[in-house]
């Protein structure tokens, strides 16, 4: 986390850093939520001054830096906080929705807008070649998880197992993860301590771990093989999942693109499956 970041560094910085660094532990909120030059001029420095300091931490512009508060700033907002911060209680009925899609919208748009084409090819060249596909969620991303799942397996020839639950709960189904394996881990703010055990045992079996997250902030983040970020910020709620569940439709297709014959087949066969099983159903004597 960038202010964990900068209260481990601060002892060695430079002093004029160590000046801006200490700005900015006082001023979490402010130094995310306002200006480069607003906060030079607080500080003393120059708008330069901080591009460097925010370079010196790993970040290849202050922009960059900025965007990372905002998430660390985010995830400590409560339901009500986010309200308050919205407006969204004072604004009449047809306002409130109309913030509420333009919210949604620019989820979905950021979320695209930061993928990476061959990250997505990677994930998808992933779920063709590995002998069984693992989705590991917890909390709400759990239902989400269970959505790919069902698409996974409607569409392709491929066993397919969700990670959820307490340890108690998974540890049989990720005993039998192995390096031919892949598994995709969705985590998001507040993170579950379960995806370190996830990563943990993913890692030492030698698998591929592919990680849908919405911060470099994520416990797991440098553990994963590839990363696709998920704009997840909600005025309500503590996470919009409009942006993931709009990547995961489009990885399936990609897919299923590639693999059409195979698939088209599997496709098939399940919407068999679904008629005769509607035609035992409808006929309970037969």
């Amino acid at each position: 986390m960038v202010f964990d970041k900068i209260r481990k560094m601060l002892p060695e910085m430079a002093n004029s850093y160590q000046k801006i660094g200490s700005y900015m532990l006082d001023h979490e909120q402010s130094v995310a939520f306002s200006s480069i030059h607003s906060i030079s001029k607080s500080i003393g420095v120059s708008s330069a001054t901080l591009v460097r300091f925010a370079k010196s931490l790993g970040f290849q512009g202050y922009q960059e830096f900025k965007h990372e508060i905002q998430d660390e700033i985010r995830h400590r907002l409560n339901p009500y906080d986010k309200i308050a911060l919205s407006e969204l209680d004072i604004l009449p009925g047809e306002k409130r929705l109309q913030k509420l899609f333009q919210n949604e919208y620019n989820n979905t748009r950021s979320t695209f807008a930061n993928i990476k084409i061959a990250d997505l090819e990677i994930m998808g060249e992933g779920i063709k070649k590995a002998r069984r596909v693992y989705l590991s969620a917890f909390g709400a991303t759990t239902y989400v998880a269970h959505i790919f799942k069902y698409t996974l397996m409607s569409s392709l020839e491929k066993e397919v197992y969700v990670v959820s639950g307490s340890v108690s709960d998974y540890a049989p189904v990720l005993k039998s993860f192995s390096s031919e394996d892949v598994m995709f881990l969705m985590t998001f703010p507040p993170y579950s301590s379960e995806v370190r055990h996830v990563a943990k045992v993913v890692k030492e079996k030698g698998g591929s771990l592919f990680l849908f997250t919405d911060s470099a902030s994520c416990p797991v983040y440098s553990e994963a093989d590839e990363v696709i970020r998920c704009i997840t910020n909600s005025l309500l709620l503590t996470n919009s999942f409009a942006g993931l569940i709009s990547i995961l439709h489009v990885l399936v297709q990609m897919v299923y693109l590639d693999e059409k014959e195979s698939a088209a087949m599997s496709r098939q066969n399940t919407i068999l499956m679904q008629e005769s099983g509607y035609l035992v159903i409808s006929n309970p004597k037969e």
